[in-house]
């Protein structure tokens, strides 16, 4: 990583990185290793199409703004089916979500499915 610094940063879904990934690997006869394995991991677990993500995230920006836009991310990835796969997502975060948050998170999400 000599010669390069980070311009930009922030987090992407799994779904918006197998778009970026497919994007800088068009036209590449023989992609780098790292690029081939990331590619097949993305294929394997990216459960959404990048469109879908990026309308589930705002969403969720929009249902509670306590919510960082990591977790946000980590949950549109997973995609949790009841409350406590959410709250396993939230174990780290320094605040608890009463049950009413859990339930609009889940609505939400249930409602792109």
């Amino acid at each position: 990583m000599i010669g390069r610094k980070v311009i930009e940063e922030h987090p992407v879904t799994l779904a918006e990185a197998k778009q970026i990934l497919d994007k800088e690997m068009k036209g590449v006869e023989e992609p780098l290793y790292e690029q081939a394995i990331t590619a097949e991991y993305l294929k394997k677990f990216a459960k959404t199409k990048p469109k879908t993500a990026v309308e589930l995230r705002e969403k969720l920006a929009q249902t509670n703004e306590r919510i960082k836009e990591e977790v946000i991310v980590k949950i549109v990835d997973l995609l949790p089916r009841d409350e406590e796969d959410i709250r396993a997502i939230f174990a780290k975060e320094r605040y608890a979500l009463t049950k009413d948050e859990l339930n609009n998170l889940l609505e939400v999400i249930s409602g792109q499915e």
